[in-house]
């Protein structure tokens, strides 16, 4: 099951707000998995952002060298 951004921040702001452990769907995250959420939380940022490409993407602009 992939877990969406803000599910990881309910479990996030759930763990350090009351200290106590949060389940989402099978798994239950304590204090000592705050590691593991971030950095699901940030394979799950990079996902959605890839998901959501569209019509508009960034662009970089490099310097036109001489």
């Amino acid at each position: 099951m992939a877990l969406t951004v803000s599910q990881i921040d309910a479990a996030i702001t759930s763990i350090l707000d009351d200290g106590q452990e949060y389940t989402i769907g099978d798994r239950t995250y304590r204090q000592a998995d705050l590691e593991d959420l971030i950095e699901l939380r940030k394979t799950a940022v990079a996902e959605e952002r890839t998901a959501g490409k569209g019509m508009f993407q960034r662009v970089r602009f490099g310097t036109v060298g001489a």
